[in-house]
């Protein structure tokens, strides 16, 4: 059960690191740019191509699925959202914070408002979309979900999302491209960022999409156990099944509970174990 141990730690590490950094002051006096760069916590990049399943996997962050996701749902531009975890609310609560005021709203209305406005956009936008979220499912994280990587490189205007060291990188590779992982565009780009990985993470996501498929199982197996390719044998790995835990447990209202999102992740690793021993 090595994975499950890694992502313990791993989950383990990003609370420590953000009750630390929310711990810190932040300049209120600052304009509304300049605080959007200089929050206190940690930064968490997803980077991949289009379709990948990054949006899907900042979900299961969020702790609601509030991203659009799917072909409709592509990110066109840079999709920023501050977290701010709030005890107090509701586990099915999502309240939005607009300057000094706030308003409740529900994880459906705002994923159709997002999708509505990246419907608008030809082509991709460099122009981010900004929100500020208080929940009580999510740690204090700073979310960006990044237009997709096909062309094999970032714009200044975008590379600025990954550069910073608070930066997490969120690398990920759908099932189906893990026997060709080597060659990934979004494996290239956060090298280039973070040559040693200390700050990169790898995600296979939508491995229920690859399960009858040996040759992808066993480019998984491969993965998560250290032993893929030497471009990637720095980078922890973790697999997920894609949308259906975490967006069938926000349907049954579980969302929120202590448990329930490192339920679902335990939940998606387990399953890729058991793919693992049956093609085994």
């Amino acid at each position: 059960m090595e994975a499950i141990e890694e992502l313990s730690q791993l989950s383990d590490s990003m609370r420590q690191a953000s009750a630390l950094l929310a711990d810190e002051d932040v300049d209120e006096t600052s304009s509304s740019a300049t605080s959007r760069r200089t929050s206190t916590f940690l930064n968490v990049v997803a980077l991949g191509n289009t379709g990948a399943g990054k949006s899907a996997v900042l979900n299961s962050l969020i702790g609601h699925p509030a991203l659009p996701t799917g072909e409709g749902g592509a990110t066109r531009a840079p999709i920023v959202i501050d977290l701010t975890r709030d005890d107090s609310l509701s586990s099915k609560s999502i309240v939005l914070q607009i300057d000094s005021k706030s308003q409740q709203v529900s994880a459906s209305a705002l994923r159709h408002s997002l999708q509505d406005r990246l419907s608008k956009i030809s082509g991709k936008s460099r122009d981010e979309i900004y929100l500020k979220l208080r929940t009580s499912t999510a740690p204090p994280l700073k979310l960006i979900d990044l237009p997709g990587v096909d062309k094999g490189n970032l714009d200044d205007s975008l590379s600025q999302y990954a550069e910073r060291s608070d930066a997490i990188l969120l690398v990920v590779i759908p099932a189906s491209q893990a026997p060709e992982v080597a060659s990934a565009k979004a494996i290239r780009i956060a090298k280039e960022l973070d040559g040693e990985c200390t700050r990169t993470v790898g995600i296979i996501s939508k491995i229920d999409q690859a399960s009858s498929e040996p040759k992808v199982l066993a480019a998984v197996q491969a993965l998560l156990l250290s032993q893929g390719p030497r471009s990637t044998a720095d980078i922890p790995w973790v697999a997920l099944i894609g949308q259906s835990v975490s967006i069938a447990t926000a349907q049954s209202g579980t969302v929120g509970t202590d448990s329930s999102l490192e339920t679902a992740w335990r939940a998606e690793i387990l399953y890729t174990k058991e793919e693992q021993l049956e093609f085994v």
